[in-house]
């Protein structure tokens, strides 16, 4: 033991001799491995570690897909009462629940939060086995049809919003009139399960009877709600296939019976597909999660290359010690030990550098990540990260210290002790030193090009013309705290006054009454009269003011009137993609379009298309391939509660100010949400701006790690050439000559780096085809031009930069030593 603590005692005088040899590699390895953590335990997490529930193999969801009358989808989504039909079957589920979001304001607290709420049946935490840290889950009290207003607050809620009060059960919260007792606070460590990632967590469950259904959609098996979900034990024995078989006929059965009347549905079925809840949860994060660590090795090979250039050229400074130590008896193995305890000094080092960069890309990913990645809040440093850098630290220990002594010619140590001539030291081989140019190429070849095209089209969605402003706009939702709801005439009142209070505001400049595009779209089912073809385009009920506000053009036909909203008017407004899904010409005016109840409408305008990056293309009623989103616009009531409001510059309204303002006229009515549009489309492209800022962050560093790599090893290879350059200079060459001749003689190892990264891009395509394939076109070749150039200029760099020491001053100096 104490020859062991000597041996590494010893190491560590010796690196102490070299710090900025010591901070090269920690610091290159311990951000480099630091990323690696990351993303190893980021992948057990998501492809091998169970999900936090009991007997979590026997947990599937059960989903509510429409199929059309050619047998395609139509869409996936529950209608209200086939989730409750599904909820009380039991021929196939032990235990189920059923799951709905919504959000709502607390108006028994005086910053009146607006908060995620969670409505469910008490099966959800007993199937999860929630911990609590105070009361109780929901049980059979609070079970569907009981209407039994109690509440469970989650912890961050319970801490935030309540002070982490220790007397807070059976305190009573007001939401949207109802007064809820709560019977329970969530402990810390309770995991929410993802249906919803853009979604963040709830704070507060409610029981299942208060979801925000309206009571005429709780019995229409027409309308279908995207925020409607269903959980369930399997019961032993029967497998996924088995309950799909069984569920299937029975739910479409009393679905068709539901739309019988209704001609749109006419020849539509329903399917219950089943799914395990570990997939659902997972969705296609495991390509993301393989890509990132696909990424992240590229990286640490790339450094691994510019560490093992390192220790070579420190090997090649320490051969006179070393052949004074062969000299006296030291055999090949010794050195190896003395070697070894010197990587093995510094891997640990970097291994404490990663655990620390490890622990602060969990927290990153936690904060900014978890629309894109599921389960991020489980993150954070485990046995498998803490067994992951015990493997790479010996690992890396190991292959430095072999790779290093495997240069050591034993036989010549006593040699060159006996000769302290030119060339007579110990040198890395231009073989060796032409692969690690190569390797190094190859890798950042393709980290760059893969980087590139990633941004590439983050980029393009970010800077994509939406068609509309969002410029000095902001969206104000009311929330009405009462359960006794005003008559139609005496909400139109209300409305009315809350406008003409907004438009005196002296900060605003003018009002629209109804909600911004980035706030989402409805779908409609609609059927046009001329041909009885059927559509479901986004829907939208909107003012007379709303079209002039964001700047939408009006290309034909007429806006809505103060008349049309006044008389409940049959008009409707469509934009460019569902006039030509209409009719090939776009030429609809005075076209009538059915819903599949109610009088039909009368299209009087055409507007422009909008882009909205969450948009997709409905699944349903698409006419022809590369037709845009289709929109229906129809005026909107006048007692709607949704506004936007265009400030004048330079102004803002706050949310307390419009809370007074509220309470002036109605004190039942408070601020729901007040957002710019901005930040809403700000938080729209939120995945387009993470990749962007992601894959420019690696990037860059692909390239500091290439240009660093390739510097030490030609800087290394110009220094072992320094007499024969000198010579060249003192017979006549010329700067630029000198120049020529050492990118000339590394051009060779460039090209076969690039050939390199063309072998292991056609690799990779072998095994991930589906992700390789969206850079296989015409579009890309200037990424790959791109990429090659950076690269050369990279490689150009470090040809020149060691060289200035040896052009820029006069040729005595350079031929003064060779050592």
């Amino acid at each position: 033991m104490s020859q062991f603590i000597r041996q590494y005692k010893h190491a560590w005088l010796s690196l102490r001799k070299k710090p900025n040899f010591i901070l090269t590699v920690i610091i290159t390895m311990g951000v480099t491995l630091g990323a690696l953590l990351c993303a190893l335990t980021l992948n057990y997490l998501l492809l091998v570690e169970p999900l936090p529930y009991p007997e979590q193999e026997r947990l599937f969801t059960a989903e509510h897909k429409n199929i059309g009358p050619n047998r395609e989808t139509k869409g996936v989504a529950f209608t209200y009462p086939g989730l409750v039909q599904l909820y009380k079957n039991n021929e196939v589920f032990e235990q189920s629940a059923m799951i709905s979001y919504g959000q709502d304001v607390i108006i028994s607290l005086s910053d009146q939060p607006l908060v995620n709420t969670t409505y469910v049946t008490p099966e959800l935490h007993q199937l999860l086995a929630s911990p609590m840290a105070l009361g109780r889950i929901f049980d059979a009290s609070e079970a569907i049809n009981t209407y039994n207003p109690v509440a469970m607050l989650s912890y961050n809620t319970w801490q935030k919003d309540f002070n982490g009060d220790r007397n807070i059960l059976d305190k009573k919260i007001n939401l949207s009139g109802v007064s809820y007792r709560v019977v329970g606070v969530l402990a810390k460590e309770f995991v929410e399960p993802e249906f919803d990632r853009s979604r963040q967590e709830s704070h507060v469950f409610l029981p299942w009877d208060y979801n925000l259904v309206s009571k005429a959609n709780r019995q229409s098996f027409g309308n279908i709600h995207h925020n409607l979900y269903f959980i369930g034990k399997l019961k032993t024995g029967v497998s996924q296939h088995q309950a799909r078989q069984v569920l299937t006929p029975i739910i479409s059965k009393r679905w068709e019976e539901g739309v019988a009347g209704i001609d749109f549905y006419r020849g539509w079925s329903i399917e219950i597909p089943v799914r395990a809840l570990r997939n659902v949860i997972l969705g296609d994060s495991s390509s993301v999660a393989l890509t990132l660590l696909a990424g992240i090795i590229g990286l640490v090979l790339i450094a691994c290359a510019n560490i093992s250039n390192l220790f070579m050229s420190r090997i090649a400074e320490k051969q006179h010690k070393m052949a004074i130590k062969a000299a006296i008896g030291a055999t090949k193995k010794h050195l190896f030990k003395e070697t070894l305890a010197e990587t093995a000094l510094l891997m640990f080092l970097s291994i404490l550098v990663a655990l620390v960069i490890a622990q602060v890309g969990f927290y990153v990913m936690q904060q900014y990540l978890g629309a894109v990645l599921p389960r991020v809040k489980e993150l954070g440093l485990s046995a498998v990260t803490f067994s992951s850098a015990i493997f790479v630290t010996v690992t890396f220990a190991l292959f430095f210290a072999k790779l290093s002594t495997r240069m050591i010619d034993y036989r010549a140590l006593n040699t060159s002790l006996q000769s302290s001539g030119k060339g007579s030291g110990l040198q890395v081989s231009k073989r060796t030193r032409q692969a690690l140019v190569a390797s190094q190429v190859a890798l950042a070849t393709v980290l760059v090009f893969v980087n590139f095209g990633l941004l590439r089209d983050a980029v393009k969605t970010i800077n994509m013309p939406i068609g509309f402003t969002t410029e000095q706009i902001s969206t104000l939702a009311l929330n009405f705290s009462s359960t006794e709801y005003p008559t139609q005439d005496e909400a139109i009142s209300i409305i009315s006054e809350i406008t003409e209070k907004l438009e005196a505001l002296p900060q605003v400049e003018s009002v629209a009454q109804g909600s911004s595009p980035l706030d989402g779209f409805n779908v409609r089912a609609l059927t046009n009269l001329e041909n009885n073809q059927r559509f479901t385009p986004y829907f939208k009920a909107v003012d007379q003011h709303y079209f002039n506000m964001i700047e939408q053009p009006l290309l034909k036909g007429e806006h809505f009137t103060l008349a049309d909203r006044r008389d409940t008017a049959n008009v409707m407004i469509v934009n460019q993609s569902f006039a030509k899904q209409l009719r090939p010409d776009g030429d609809v005016l005075g076209m009538h379009i059915s819903p599949f109840n109610g009088e039909p409408f009368r299209v009087i305008g055409i507007v422009r298309d909008i882009l909205i990056a969450d948009d997709r293309v409905t699944s349903f009623g698409r006419s022809a391939e590369g037709v845009g989103v289709p929109r229906a616009y129809v005026p909107n009531s006048l007692g709607g509660g949704s506004f936007m409001l265009k400030l004048k510059p330079g102004q803002v309204v706050s949310r307390k100010q419009l809370g007074a303002l509220l309470r002036q006229v109605d004190s039942r009515f408070s601020v729901f949400s007040f957002h710019a549009a901005s930040d809403i489309l700000t938080q729209s492209l939120f995945v387009e701006i993470t990749t962007a800022v992601t894959t420019a962050i690696l990037g860059s560093f692909v390239f500091l790690l290439a240009g660093i790599g390739l510097y030490g090893i030609l800087s290394y290879g110009i220094q072992l050439r320094k007499f024969e350059l000198g010579a060249r200079m003192a017979i006549g060459a010329r700067r630029k000559h000198i120049i020529y001749l050492i990118i000339r003689d590394n051009s060779k190892a460039v090209l076969f780096g690039f050939i390199g990264s063309a072998v292991l891009f056609a690799l990779a395509y072998i095994g991930l085809s589906e992700y390789i394939q969206p850079f296989l076109s015409l579009e890309v070749l200037p990424m790959v031009l791109l990429s090659l150039v950076l690269i050369s200029c990279v490689n150009l760099f470090a040809c020149y930069w060691p060289l200035r020491q040896y052009i820029n001053r006069p040729t005595i100096y350079t031929l003064r030593s060779n050592e």
